[in-house]
C-alpha cells in the first residue's frame, strides 16, 4: 500500500538528530513503550563477534513492546505525519528518535481497532536517505504492508534499526555516535540507571537479548523513601522525594534528578555526590530527587546555582539533605572513628602532619577492623598493625593502599608500577596535570563560547581576561608569554588604531549579523587584547587578538577592517620596524563569502588559520572559527586524551579556581555534575 508522508513546517532534520546522545534517542522509544503501556520491553541488540570483520561494533538494534500497538486506520494520524507531537497511544514525536542512531528503521506493528473491533499488521520501512532526497516533505511516497487480522492477536510495536553510521558520518554529527552504554557489558546497568522503579516494582520487564533485568542483580536491600518539605526564596513550599537506593558493584553515590515527560519519571541531570568524611564502606547508591510542583528547569539547571539564588538555594537544600542521610549511614565509622582516637596505640596523639593523612587512616584501619576486629576485641596486635598502617601512609608505599581503598584492578596496577620503572613519578605528576588542565581548559573556553551558559552568564563578558592566562590555545610558543606591552606608548597606539579601523557595524547586506542569539547574548561586545612574545635580545612579537561578539559573522567587511589595520601599521611611523605583530581575527562563525576569500589565500599554507603575511614577514593576519580552533587544540592532546580522562568541567567552579584575580562572585559544592 502506497503512504505519503506529512509534515507541518517544523525541520526534519531536527527530529532525527535533536537528542543528547544515540543513548537519549533510544531511551525515546523505550518512553514510547512505557507510554502505550508496554508490560514486557525486549531489547536485541547484534553486536559484531570477535572473530567478524565488520566496521562497527553493533550491526542491528530492535526494540519490541507489547503495548497498544498502531492499528492500520491510526498509521496516518500516529506514525506518517511528522508535524504530531501526539502521545496517544505512546507513538509522538520520539518515533523518528531512531533515525539518530541508524539509517534504516522498520516499524513492524499489530493493532487494535475500537471502533471495527479488528486486530491489523502494519510494516513500514523507512531510510534515512528519503529525506535528504526530498525538500518537500509531503511528496514523499513508502510502500507499506498492512493487512487485516481475522481473530484475536497480541498488540505489539516493534522498531528495528540497522546500517549503524560509521566514522565518517560521525566524525561530522557526533550525536550519532553509538556512546558505550550500549555495549555488552554496560546497557543492562544503563537501562537499569534510568528506570530503576519500574525495573524494581517490576511494572515493566525488560530483556536484553533474552536475559530479564533482575532487580536483585542491582539492588541491596530496600530502597528508602523520604518525603522532605523545602521552602523556596519566596516561601512557597515543595514535596521533594528523595529515593535512595543502594547498588550493588559501585563505589560512588550518583543524584540524578528527575522530571516527569508525558507521565513518565525521566533523568533531567546527573551529579557525583562525595563528602570526605565518609566511610570506605559506604558503598554505591543512586539517589533519585524530584517534584511535582517545582519547574522541571530547576531540575535541568541545578548546575548553574551561581548564576541564580532560587537555584543555589534548592542546592544547598539538597547538599544538606543528602548530608544528614548519609551521616546517618556513616555513623558506624563515626563510632569507631571516635574510638580509635582514643585508643593507646593510635599514632596521632600528637599533631600529625595533615588532617588528609590521618583520614587516610582511620579509613584503612576501619577496613582492618571489618574483617579482624582488632579494636572491639582490644587484640595486641594492634600495636604492629598500627604502626604498620602509619608506616605504610607515610612512606609511600601506595600499592597497599591503591589496591584496598582506590579498588584498582591488578591490570592498573601493574601498569603503573611498569610505568615507574620507565620515569620518576614526579614526572608523571607533572605531565599528567599539564595535560589535565589544558584538557579542562578547551573545556572550559568551548562552554563560555557555544553552550547555553554562554549565553547569559558574566564570564562570558570577561572570554578575554580568561584567554590573557591561557595563551597557549594559539600556539604552544604563547605558553610563558607576557600579558602586559612594555611600551605603554604601542599599547596606546594599537588601541587608537584599533578604534579606528576594527569597530564593528552591523549590516543585513554584508552577511555580518548572527540573528540566531537572544538579547541576551546580543548585549555582549567585541574584544580586544594583546601580548608580548620575547622572540630574542633584538626582537619582540605582539600578539593582536580582536574577538567578535557572538552577534557578529565575520563577512568580507570585517577582513577588510582587518587588512586595514595591518596595512596601518605597516605604513604608520608609530609602529617599530624591529617588532613581529601577529593579528588574530576571531569570531564564532565565518559567512561564506569570506570563507571564500580565506580558503583562497590558505592554498599551499601549513597553517590551518593563515590569511596574510606582509612582503617584510614580520606582520601576520590569521582569521579564525571559534570551533576549529578548539577542535585543532583538541586533536593536539587526543593522543593524551585517549588515557587522562577529567571531569565534566563547571564553567563557575574552574572561574573562581582558576581565575582568582577576576570578579564574578564565589560559588562552591559538592555535587559535582556527571553526563546521564
Amino acid at each position: 500500500m502506497k503512504r505519503t508522508l506529512t509534515t507541518n513546517s517544523r525541520l526534519v532534520n531536527e527530529l532525527f538528530a535533536n537528542y543528547i546522545s544515540t543513548f537519549a534517542a533510544f531511551r525515546e522509544l523505550i518512553n514510547n513503550a512505557i507510554q502505550a503501556h508496554a508490560k514486557n520491553i525486549r531489547i536485541t541488540i547484534n553486536y559484531t563477534e570477535k572473530n567478524e570483520v565488520h566496521p562497527l561494533i553493533i550491526k542491528k538494534i530492535q526494540i519490541e513492546d507489547d503495548g497498544f500497538g498502531v492499528h492500520m486506520s491510526d498509521v496516518k494520524s500516529k506514525l506518517l505525519d511528522i508535524g504530531t507531537n501526539s502521545k496517544e497511544g505512546g507513538k509522538g514525536i520520539g518515533r523518528f528518535a531512531a533515525f539518530q542512531i541508524g539509517q534504516n528503521v522498520i516499524i513492524d506493528t499489530i493493532g487494535f481497532s475500537e471502533k471495527t473491533k479488528a486486530y491489523s499488521k502494519v510494516l513500514i520501512p523507512l531510510s534515512a536517505d528519503i529525506f535528504s532526497k526530498n525538500l518537500n516533505v509531503s511528496e514523499i511516497e513508502l510502500e507499506t504492508t498492512e493487512k487485516e487480522l481475522k481473530g484475536n492477536h497480541n498488540t505489539y510495536y516493534k522498531v528495528t534499526i540497522s546500517d549503524l553510521y560509521n566514522s565518517i558520518i560521525t566524525d561530522q554529527e557526533p550525536k550519532k555516535k553509538i556512546i558505550d552504554k550500549f555495549l555488552k557489558d554496560k546497557i543492562a546497568d544503563a537501562i537499569f540507571e534510568q528506570y530503576p522503579f519500574k525495573v524494581f516494582n517490576k511494572d515493566v520487564n525488560f530483556y536484553i537479548n533474552g536475559t530479564l533485568i533482575d532487580p536483585s542483580d542491582f539492588i541491596i536491600g530496600t530502597p528508602e523513601k523520604k518525603i522532605i518539605v523545602y521552602t523556596d526564596k519566596r516561601g512557597a513550599n515543595h514535596k521533594v522525594n528523595f529515593d535512595f537506593i543502594q547498588i550493588k558493584n559501585l563505589d560512588k553515590i550518583k543524584v540524578f534528578m528527575t522530571t516527569k515527560n508525558a507521565g513518565i519519571q525521566t533523568v533531567a541531570n546527573g551529579f557525583e555526590y562525595d563528602a570526605y568524611w565518609l566511610s570506605p564502606k559506604i558503598g554505591g547508591w543512586f539517589v533519585y530527587i524530584g517534584s511535582d510542583t517545582l519547574t522541571p528547569d530547576m531540575y535541568r539547571n541545578v548546575d548553574l546555582d551561581g548564576l541564580d539564588e532560587g537555584i543555589k538555594h534548592y542546592k544547598d537544600f539538597l547538599k544538606s539533605e543528602l548530608n544528614d542521610f548519609f551521616k546517618i549511614k556513616n555513623s558506624e565509622f563515626d563510632n569507631f572513628s571516635s574510638k580509635l582516637k582514643n585508643d593507646e596505640f593510635y599514632p596521632y596523639k600528637e599533631k600529625a602532619s595533615s588532617e588528609s593523612k590521618v583520614l587516610l587512616f582511620d579509613k584503612l584501619a576501619f577496613l582492618v577492623e571489618d574483617k579482624y576486629q582488632l579494636l572491639n576485641e582490644q587484640n595486641r596486635l594492634r600495636e604492629i598493625i598500627y604502626p604498620l598502617i602509619d608506616r605504610t601512609i607515610s612512606n609511600g608505599e601506595l600499592d597497599k593502599i591503591l589496591k584496598n581503598i582506590l579498588k584498582l584492578n591488578t591490570k592498573f596496577i601493574n601498569r603503573f608500577s611498569s610505568l615507574l620503572e620507565k620515569t620518576e613519578l614526579e614526572n608523571i605528576i607533572e605531565f599528567s596535570d599539564k595535560v589535565a588542565i589544558k584538557l579542562e581548559g578547551v573545556d572550559f573556553l568551548e562552554k563560555l563560547v557555544y553552550s547555553e551558559i554562554s549565553q547569559n552568564v558574566k564570564e562570558r563578558k570577561e572570554l578575554h581576561k580568561f584567554l590573557e592566562h591561557m595563551l597557549w590555545v594559539f600556539g604552544e610558543e604563547y605558553q610563558d608569554s607576557t600579558r602586559l606591552l612594555s611600551d605603554k606608548g604601542l599599547e596606546k597606539n594599537l588601541l587608537e588604531l584599533r578604534e579606528k579601523t576594527l569597530i564593528y557595524k552591523q549590516s543585513k547586506s554584508d552577511d555580518n549579523s548572527n540573528e540566531l542569539i537572544d538579547k541576551t547574548t546580543k548585549s555582549i561586545t567585541d574584544l580586544f587584547m594583546y601580548s608580548e612574545k620575547i622572540l630574542d635580545m633584538n626582537k619582540r612579537e605582539v600578539l593582536i587578538v580582536e574577538l567578535k561578539a557572538p552577534k557578529v559573522k565575520i563577512s568580507r567587511k570585517e577582513l577588510d577592517q582587518v587588512m586595514k589595520y595591518a596595512q596601518e601599521i605597516e605604513e604608520m611611523g608609530v609602529f617599530p620596524d624591529r617588532l613581529n605583530y601577529k593579528i588574530l581575527l576571531i569570531s564564532s562563525e565565518i559567512n561564506k563569502h569570506a570563507k571564500f576569500d580565506i580558503v583562497g589565500r590558505q592554498k599551499n599554507q601549513e597553517n590551518p588559520y593563515f590569511y596574510f603575511k606582509n612582503e617584510r614577514g614580520n606582520i601576520e593576519v590569521w582569521v579564525i572559527k571559534w570551533s576549529d580552533l578548539l577542535e585543532n587544540v583538541k586533536r593536539k592532546l587526543k593522543y593524551m586524551s585517549n588515557i587522562l580522562h577529567i571531569k565534566d568541567v563547571d564553567v563557575k567552579e574552574k572561574a573562581q579556581r582558576d581565575f582568582e584575580d577576576i570578579d564574578f562572585g564565589k560559588v562552591s559544592s559538592t555535587l559535582k555534575k556527571v553526563a546521564v
